[in-house]
């Protein structure tokens, strides 16, 4: 692994962090009084729960105003943001899918299904969010900040459920400035937020359903298991297993157990109340869900219980779903690109090392990893164990899933991130404790003094001309910078009159670092688009292609030169 090249972020936020201590040491109580005034600001917006939910959810909207000169509209690079884009696209123009295009054998591309209909393969949240943003502003992008400012809102609430109002507000600002600023799930097309909704819903909503019994509550526990569904179905299934547990422990009067994770159950258990209250709207939610999921399957694959995702491994992909599985047989292949990609980029990528590196850099990096490492001062609060059961569950689903990507841990970030907060707050409980000049104090204020230095040090980047490295695992730099060839030629061609068609022909694409320069990516009504993309096939295959577009003006694109050619 490049760790110098690819993490130098975080290489520079460990730098500060060893700074951070060193202040601990040698100027005892010098960050304990300079966030003072911060906490007490906290303290009072939390008395107030109007303007703490005006606070969670403003937050992301504000850091990502003050980081617009860096980061504005992110260009789609990767192939699973067009994918989400087609998505997007084809809802916004009021369809579930799109029908095979007779030359669809130009328009074969990653992570997009050509047969039998012509769709994305990924769940349907994240390409409801950018169909939003679409139909409401012209631009996905809104959704996209749409979905985060929802997160954060959601892990207010779900935290509140948990823990003292400063305490939620802090997990939101962490949200807000390590999710909404610089990292992918803000400035690309990738999500990430849909799922961490899902997870924060259920973790919010359990608890009050075990004590409370109302049914409002018990409709957002189910609506979260839905995103969940409709986001990260593999892994939010294990983050619900634990849940479901201790909801069925509740209803069957095992008070015992739930009281061991930390839950309060009711008095008296009124079997009658709880299936009025909870489990019928729980049913009748899940049922409507799970009907409304099969139709869509249906429509897309043609088979009520396969996912388009599943469809489309059994036609191009050779690599498994388990990590103690098999490479499957290649199958054929209609160009060198797909070849390559399937059955030489995904074996080897998905076979390396260092899976949880990735999710370490994303969601705790040096900053949070201290505070993770004092989680055995609340050990005793009994509520930890259950946020340590969840995360222990849905880290043994992604242990033994053949891929790695930190937006797959995303239905767990709520939780771990109480896991940190419960543990700054046991020790901040256990340090006032102790005599007032414990040189300890600052231990809890130099997580936010790291993360603001962070910021700083990202947003004087571009003033000396340094550009970080747009990896997915970095918190601090993520997303489009808007220089791929293939956005270079959409907005020139953007300029010339008429509609084109744009033949790619790849150059040495066969290779790790060229296979993610993809240009074949289109819109979900492909004959009414200005510009098409296409594969560059062979001869015959190309005469019928420009045939059917006969009235574009045709270019012939690699990834260093396009030209206008003349059909014959």
């Amino acid at each position: 692994m490049h760790l110098l090249k690819d993490y130098s972020l975080l290489w520079a936020e460990f730098g500060v962090l060893l700074l951070g201590f060193i202040s601990v040491l040698f100027a005892p109580g010098l960050l304990t009084s300079a966030f003072q005034p911060l906490w007490r600001i906290g303290v009072r917006i939390g008395r107030d729960s109007r303007v703490a939910w005006a606070f969670a959810f403003a937050a992301p909207l504000v850091l990502r105003l003050l980081a617009w000169p860096i980061h504005k509209f992110p260009a789609p690079t990767v192939q699973d943001e067009f994918s989400f884009l087609l998505m997007a696209d084809t809802f916004a123009s009021g369809r579930l899918t799109n029908p095979t295009h007779p030359m669809w054998i130009h328009f074969e591309t990653m992570h997009v299904l050509q047969h039998p209909t012509y769709a994305s393969i990924y769940p349907v949240v994240q390409g409801l969010f950018l169909a939003l943003g679409q139909v409401v502003a012209r631009t996905p992008w809104l959704g996209v900040w749409l979905s985060v400012v929802v997160m954060c809102g959601t892990f207010y609430w779900a935290l509140r459920a948990w823990m003292p109002p400063v305490w939620s507000l802090a997990g939101a600002a962490l949200a807000a400035v390590r999710i909404g600023m610089f990292s992918y799930w803000m400035n690309s097309y990738c999500g990430g937020a849909p799922a961490a909704i899902g997870g924060a819903l259920v973790l919010g909503a359990l608890p009050r359903v075990v004590r409370s019994q109302r049914t409002k509550d018990a409709l957002l526990l189910a609506i979260g298991m839905v995103v969940l569904a409709n986001s990260r179905p593999y892994e939010g299934f294990f983050f619900c297993l634990p849940v479901v547990v201790v909801l069925l422990a509740w209803i069957l009067g095992a008070d015992d157990f739930c009281r061991w994770f930390g839950f309060t159950p009711s008095a008296k258990t009124d079997l009658p109340l709880i299936l009025r209250r909870v489990i019928a709207p729980m049913l009748l939610v899940l049922m409507l869900a799970g009907i409304a999921m099969m139709y869509y399957f249906w429509r897309v694959t043609g088979d009520p219980l396969k996912m388009p995702y599943v469809a489309n491994s059994e036609q191009y992909s050779i690599t498994p779903l388990f990590v103690w599985q098999k490479l499957k047989p290649a199958p054929h292949y209609n160009n060198e690109t797909l070849r390559y990609f399937y059955t030489h980029w995904n074996a080897k990528k998905a076979s390396e090392h260092g899976r949880f590196v990735r999710y370490w850099c994303f969601y705790l990096g040096p900053a949070l990893t201290p505070p993770l490492a004092m989680t055995w001062v609340a050990w005793s609060d009994r509520k930890m164990r259950f946020f340590l059961t969840l995360c222990a569950f849905t880290v043994l689903a992604l242990a033994i899933e053949w891929w790695a990507l930190p937006q797959y841990a995303a239905p767990m970030t709520v939780t771990l991130y109480a896991v940190i907060l419960e543990g700054l707050r046991h020790l901040r409980t256990a340090i006032v404790r102790r005599r007032e000049g414990s040189r300890w104090r600052d231990l809890v204020p130099l997580v936010p003094a790291v993360i603001v230095v962070m910021i700083a040090v990202r947003a004087a980047m571009p003033a000396f001309s340094i550009e970080p490295m747009p990896t997915w695992p970095s918190v601090w730099a993520a997303g489009g910078n808007g220089s791929s060839g293939r956005l270079l030629v959409q907005n020139f061609l953007r300029n010339q009159p008429g509609k084109h068609l744009v033949l790619v022909r790849y150059v040495n694409h066969d290779n790790d670092e060229s296979i993610h320069d993809e240009w074949v990516y289109n819109r979900a009504n492909i004959d009414e688009s200005r510009i098409v993309w296409a594969r560059d096939l062979d001869e015959e295959h190309n005469r019928k292609l420009v045939q059917y577009f006969k009235d574009r003006k045709i270019w012939l694109c690699s990834s260093n030169d396009c030209k206008p050619v003349t059909a014959n």
